[in-house]
């Protein structure tokens, strides 16, 4: 089930999430009047502003429940069915070319892909969408020294994926596969996510909480474009306060450290730099730092 609680968000393996299904996570912007719906929950976030560092979006998934995961595998079976004549009759027809040639002494050199089934069926749902980036232009405050996020969105449990730049596209440029954060977000409630930072991870970084995540060098850009680097800050004390949204509504997210997932549709993979006191790494183990244990894997 581990592997199954992400799948939902691997619908195509291209960088441009698949589109077709509404926003999911809807951001209000600068001058939106403020009122806590029961039925939703809130995700309050900062983007602090360094000279020289570009804006890139997070990407944040929300876990599926049971009733979608449900819903999936019924609309599944049901594109399987319709789909299943023509994946047979492909298979049949590459296994008699195959028999042919062995027959005739030689080698096929053709694929016979495997038989088919609802598990290796190729199938993008596109009904529900659980995996969004967050406009970086839909900012609900601005100051000279950071931008202000506000999201509406359904109640659940989310992740951070990962990291796009700003292209006007639903993508994911950099998933954090490796490990990453997630959180709770309750209804009727605005989640203060704190603070997220990213930046490219070629250059060392002058924000203090990557740079020694950072410098690289150009040999670690994916082709064509860049690597970047993210983290989060928890909210504390000295963080901003957002005008407008009710006081009594926010808390601090309670983060958690997430194993390593799939996506074969990023463009590049990276991990989130440590979090104090809540995801470290051994190597390759994510670590949860509150237990001291290793975070089990979603695959």
């Amino acid at each position: 089930m581990k592997y199954r609680m992400f799948f939902l968000a691997v619908l195509s393996a291209s960088p441009v999430i698949a589109k077709g299904p509404p926003r999911d996570m809807v951001e209000m912007k600068a001058g939106t009047p403020v009122s806590i719906q029961k039925d939703r929950s809130y995700l309050l976030f900062r983007v602090p502003k360094h000279h020289g560092v570009p804006n890139f979006e997070p990407v944040f998934l929300r876990i599926p429940n049971a009733e979608e995961m449900k819903l999936y595998e019924a609309d599944r079976e049901a594109s399987f069915a319709l789909a299943a004549p023509k994946l047979i009759a492909e298979r049949d027809k590459q296994l008699s070319k195959q028999a042919a040639v062995r027959a005739a002494g030689g080698t096929y050199s053709g694929i016979v892909p495997p038989a088919p089934t609802t598990q290796n069926f190729n199938y993008t749902w596109t009904r529900i969408g659980n995996l969004q980036n967050i406009d970086a232009a839909a900012a609900f405050a601005k100051s000279a020294e950071e931008a202000t996020y506000l999201v509406e969105v359904k109640p659940g449990d989310y992740v951070l994926f990962g990291a796009s730049w700003p292209s006007g596209l639903a993508s994911v440029h950099v998933c954090f596969c490796l490990g990453t954060v997630g959180f709770a977000a309750e209804p009727g409630k605005v989640v203060d996510l704190g603070y997220f930072m990213a930046d490219r991870a070629k250059e060392k970084s002058v924000i203090p909480e990557l740079a020694s995540e950072t410098g690289y060098g150009p040999s670690s850009d994916p082709g064509g474009t860049y690597l970047l680097a993210g983290t989060v800050r928890a909210v504390g004390p000295e963080s901003s306060r957002a005008t407008g949204v009710p006081r009594d509504a926010v808390e601090p997210a309670r983060y958690r450290a997430v194993g390593k997932y799939l996506y074969p549709g990023a463009v590049g993979i990276n991990r989130l730099v440590p979090v104090p006191g809540i995801l470290d790494y051994d190597g390759g183990a994510v670590i949860d730092v509150q237990s001291g244990k290793q975070v089990p894997d979603n695959f």
